[in-house]
């Protein structure tokens, strides 16, 4: 699927200033924000009542120059979201050459804005950032020339790009190794918590750590910063709501349920469609998980015949080796150098292969999750607050640096602080549900130990494995076995491996219901199984170990019992002697290796799919934050 960018996607390029008594407002518009006014209009349309907040937001006073990410909802299409770049900045009123009457402060701000139809964040970020520079070196904020000549450039260099959907653009400034490096294995479960369509907020200041933190974490979804954003802002409200837009809707027509053919010519989904699917779950899946499923892919009508003359012919065996040993070559490295016994395994091997290669929109991704009144919002101010409040609103992932978000009550399923990378939830169930399995871990282990590794495999003078594109492809991998193992019967071992409770909590979102019905028949080459999913080893206890007690809330008291301890001993050594001394070392020596992960050795030492029954009591006395 490709998707060209419409002519003129930059609708609007704004100043934003801080009056010191009306507060923040537009200064300058181009193209007018409304008809019939003229570009310097302080007016926003009523739907943008508040845009001004946005492009100016809370605590930017604290900083010298930053930029902000926020969505709002188009004035004109009730399916499409307008995405804002602001970059501000801050300067002494003494370098200002054309002062006027309200420059009563010490400093002057503003905020240089645009406003587009595609979510290029950091590519036009780059030029914005020099446009804002040389504009505020200027001197004088009446000088509007160079805001026009912005526009014109911004919209013919956009314009340019032929296929918005493998732009690499889409990912300039959005860094997965400093956000993997940020939460660690904590960055599976913020992935996971994307699927269950909770109301999440992540506090933070500066306004762009928060922002690209929350957009990192969206471009591990694959085709989500591409395509699955155009109604991440959208949702029409129950009652009459004073920042949100009006449209003109026919009282006649029904709702749609999961339509998405606003989105890039995505299919539109129909609910119509589950019989079908449930009987393909039921009649080609009903089948006994074995390693020698996943040799080849799940395929209906089967001819069992032909199957066996083809496994007891030679010369048939061979050219199939070489296909698979082919594919494998093409796999660009993913697997290289991988520390577990898989690499020994051509057929899981053939099977990773296969998902890196599978085309996103054959196989129904990205997952329309925000759609529905579903809300992606990276940055919100805190007039907009009410608006989260509105029944038709269902849920939120969005970024707030106003501690009053924090404060709200009832405003947050699970709140994620960016700077100290920690997850809080007062909600038992969603903390069962977020439990990250055996199978997660040691994936999550191994995205963590390959970037923090120091790479040396450069192609181009880029860092492939443990590099950001290496890291979107492993949760690729990882979403499509979760995929395709979700079409499996509810019975099956391997749902286990992703945590049955998520599963099942998963099937029953608005995301997953759509994609079940239109997910297409390429996801059925893909073998169901976790591509992490192997027998129990001391490895992964001591992994499982270390996440308890770095997580939970009784590991962490446990550890804090352990270094009081540790104080009160070395303060008693002192005077009994050496013996008590010598006793501490080791007790600590016994504790660091208990809870520590080597890194000389795999974590994974045997493969086995049949696991399950072995981790499961283990994997339920886990707190998940």
């Amino acid at each position: 699927m490709t998707s060209t960018i419409p002519n003129n996607p930059i609708l609007h390029v704004l100043v934003v200033g801080f009056h010191h008594k009306k507060g923040c407002q537009v200064e300058y518009a181009y193209p007018p924000l409304i008809e019939d006014y003229g570009s310097d209009s302080n007016e926003c349309p009523p739907g943008w009542k508040y845009l001004p907040t946005l492009a100016l937001p809370d605590g930017s006073h604290n900083y010298i120059h930053d930029t902000v990410y926020f969505h709002l909802p188009s004035l004109k299409d009730p399916n499409q979201t307008v995405f804002g770049i602001s970059c501000y900045r801050q300067i002494s009123v003494e370098k200002v050459k054309n002062r006027t009457s309200d420059l009563t402060r010490g400093t002057v701000q503003k905020a240089v804005c645009v406003l587009s139809v595609v979510p290029l964040y950091g590519h036009i970020e780059v030029k914005m950032s020099l446009i804002t520079q040389a504009y505020f070196e200027e001197g004088d904020f009446t000088k509007v020339s160079l805001l026009k000549d912005t526009y014109d450039n911004l919209n013919s260099c956009l314009s340019n790009l032929d296929d918005i959907t493998t732009s690499p653009k889409f990912f300039v400034g959005l860094s997965a190794r400093d956000f993997i490096l940020k939460f660690r294995h904590k960055a599976v479960l913020l992935f996971k918590l994307l699927l269950l369509e909770k109301k999440v907020i992540f506090y933070c200041s500066p306004v762009h750590t928060l922002c690209s933190n929350i957009l990192s974490l969206l471009s591990l979804h694959p085709g989500m910063l591409e395509s699955g954003l155009h109604q991440s802002a959208c949702f029409r409200p129950s009652r009459p709501l004073s920042p949100m837009p009006s449209y003109k809707i026919d009282d006649e027509e029904e709702p749609a349920v999961f339509n998405y053919e606003k989105n890039n010519g995505q299919p539109k989904h129909s609910c119509a469609a589950v019989p079908k699917c449930q009987n393909l779950v039921t009649s080609s899946f009903n089948v006994s998980f074995t390693r020698a499923n996943i040799t080849s892919p799940v395929k209906e009508n089967v001819d069992y015949e032909k199957d066996e003359d083809v496994l007891n012919d030679p010369k048939l065996q061979d050219e199939e080796e070489d296909e698979r040993i082919e594919s494998l070559n093409d796999f660009n490295g993913t697997l290289k150098n991988l520390d577990y016994d898989i690499t020994g395994d051509v057929s899981i091997q053939t099977n990773l292969s296969l998902i890196s290669q599978l085309d996103l929109s054959a196989c129904g991704t990205p997952l329309p999750i925000f759609t529905e009144g579903y809300l992606c919002l990276p940055y919100l101010s805190l007039p907009y607050m009410d608006v989260l409040l509105d029944r038709n609103v269902r849920g939120y992932v969005l970024g707030a640096t106003n501690v009053l978000f924090k404060q709200k009550k009832n405003l947050a399923d699970i709140l994620v602080e960016v700077e100290s990378a920690k997850i809080e939830t007062d909600d038992n169930e969603l903390k069962r549900l977020l439990n990250l399995s055996m199978e997660d871990l040691r994936f999550a282990e191994y995205i963590v130990k390959n970037v923090c590794e120091e790479k040396q495999d450069l192609v181009d003078g880029v860092m492939w494995e443990g590099g950001d594109e290496w890291i979107r492809m492993q949760f690729k991998i990882y979403l499509f076995s979760l995929l395709r193992t979700s079409l499996l019967p509810e019975s099956s071992r391997e749902m286990e491996y992703f945590n049955l409770a998520f599963m099942s909590a998963w099937k029953d979102t608005n995301n997953y219901k759509a994609w079940v019905c239109n997910y297409g028949d390429t996801i059925l080459e893909i073998s169901p199984c976790h591509p992490f999913s192997g027998q129990l080893s001391v490895a992964d206890m001591k992994l499982k170990l270390s996440h308890t007690f770095q997580n939970s809330e009784g590991g962490k008291k446990l550890n804090q019992a352990m270094l009081s301890t540790g104080k009160v001993v070395a303060t008693t050594s002192r005077a009994i002697g050496g013996a008590v001394s010598q006793a501490r070392v080791a007790l600590t020596s016994f504790w660091s290796n208990v809870t520590t992960v080597p890194n000389n050795k795999p974590v994974i030492d045997s493969f086995n799919h049949n696991s399950s029954s072995q981790n499961e009591n283990l994997n339920n006395e886990t707190e998940v934050m």
